[in-house]
């Protein structure tokens, strides 16, 4: 395991504005097999704590976040994922639809992670959202 620094940028477009957002964490990551495993902790404003763990294997990527937020999406270029994302305000079932999904590594390690979707909640479109991650090894 290894220690790193995360830069996380998520946007989000509704109603044809853009709101955008960075956080900077000290993680780790690993190496199993074929995938690559990215775990930080994020302090969620009013939900707390929140432990984040990222499955990066060859044809899709994974979310899992355990704490005041519980909720595990995967983001698949073409597919849609359905489940449920549990947080202090209640529970909401989500669909993720990906269109967009880009992965560089440097030294054959993650390095830039970008995702692009869009979301429903409850069966509501809540508008697009893009995800990037860049990786900086220690």
């Amino acid at each position: 395991m290894q220690e790193v620094q995360v830069e996380l940028t998520s946007r989000h477009k509704m109603y044809d504005e853009w709101q955008e957002d960075t956080h900077q964490y000290l993680g780790c990551c690993t190496q199993k097999g074929s995938d690559w495993y990215l775990t930080y902790k994020e302090q969620m404003e009013g939900a707390g704590e929140v432990n984040t763990v990222w499955k990066f294997s060859q044809q899709s990527i994974s979310l899992l976040r355990q704490g005041a937020i519980q909720t595990k999406q995967r983001f698949q270029k073409g597919e849609t994922d359905r489940t449920t994302y549990h947080s202090p305000h209640g529970i909401f079932s989500m669909e993720i639809n990906v269109y967009k999904m880009k992965r560089n590594d440097e030294n054959e390690r993650p390095s830039v992670i970008q995702i692009s979707y869009q979301l429903w909640l409850n069966e509501q479109y809540a508008g697009d959202h893009e995800i990037s991650l860049q990786i900086s090894w220690q």
